[in-house]
């Protein structure tokens, strides 16, 4: 079908994104650091050894190519430790793709994994749309805003993907913190739906309206903070009055989809659907 470059692509997403890639037929490079974990790559992925900072290592990656996704970053809490690197890597290196796609492969599109943290914290009920103006407050959501903006302005083919929030269906501690507050309303993503998305803008007709997408889990998901944790606790036995909340409004809210959905297809894993491969994975895990 086509070739397409994968950043990141020895990573967890990255790994799903390529695999699905590789399965509809795609020709796929994963392209990560030299040091990263390329073992186990799927079938047909071609690992591309090389530092997202250097504009060599990029420009001789992107000759050719069809597409580019865009998923390598310094993510939290790293990004927030870490400013200068995190700089370098999530705003320097988008800039480096942009310009070696621009010299090397203008015509191909650049598909970018952006954050719903770029809306900061949530301050009402309204649904956020993506006319939302920015408002980063922390080093990962910042960086994640300024490269929206160099995609955006860079004349290329391009789609950015703001995702929210990301629920994978197996078991997790829960964390010493959930990241909300307990009446916040919060619309998060099944992780099989994230890569659909990330997947579709590869070759979805797109117009306008849908170079930007909030990818967002869909009716079934709107709920509010307390009810994904009560949810969770009661499946591991564990009463919800335990949970601790953070104590200011986290990253999350309900989104307005504005045809994002239509546009990709993604959401095809519905919230009751998640919680029954989430108890199928605790039950395994109790009964080995």
């Amino acid at each position: 079908m086509s070739k397409v470059l994968v950043t990141g692509g020895a990573g967890s997403m990255g790994r799903l994104v390529c695999a699905r890639l590789a399965n509809d037929g795609h020709e796929v490079l994963a392209f990560d650091l030299p040091a990263a974990d390329f073992e186990g790559l799927h079938e047909g992925v071609t690992a591309v050894r090389g530092d997202l900072t250097s504009a060599e290592d990029v420009g001789s990656a992107v000759g050719g190519v069809d597409t580019v996704v865009h998923l390598a970053a310094i993510l939290p809490p790293v990004a927030d430790q870490q400013i200068d690197l995190t700089r370098r890597v999530n705003v320097e290196g988008t800039q480096i793709i942009v310009d070696a796609l621009n010299a090397n492969a203008p015509d191909a599109r650049l598909v970018f994994s952006s954050s719903v943290s770029v809306y900061g914290k949530s301050q009402d009920d309204s649904e956020l749309t993506v006319q939302q103006p920015y408002d980063p407050d922390d080093n990962y959501a910042t960086t994640k805003a300024e490269s929206e903006q160099i995609v955006l302005n860079s004349g290329l083919d391009s789609c950015v993907l703001r995702i929210s929030g990301v629920s994978i269906p197996v078991f997790q501690e829960p964390p010493e913190e959930w990241p909300f507050l307990p009446g916040q309303r919060i619309e998060f993503v099944h992780r099989d739906d994230a890569v659909n998305a990330i997947v579709s803008g590869v070759t979805a007709e797109l117009d306008k309206s849908t170079r930007v997408v909030n990818v967002c889990g869909g009716p079934t998901w709107r709920m509010t903070g307390a009810e994904y944790v009560a949810d969770y606790f009661n499946m591991i036995e564990v009463d919800p009055d335990e949970a601790v909340y953070q104590s200011t409004p986290g990253h999350f809210s309900w989104y307005a989809d504005e045809g994002g959905n239509a546009a990709l297809g993604y959401q095809q894993n519905p919230y009751p659907q998640f919680l029954e491969q989430l108890q199928g994975d605790i039950d395994r895990l109790m009964a080995g």
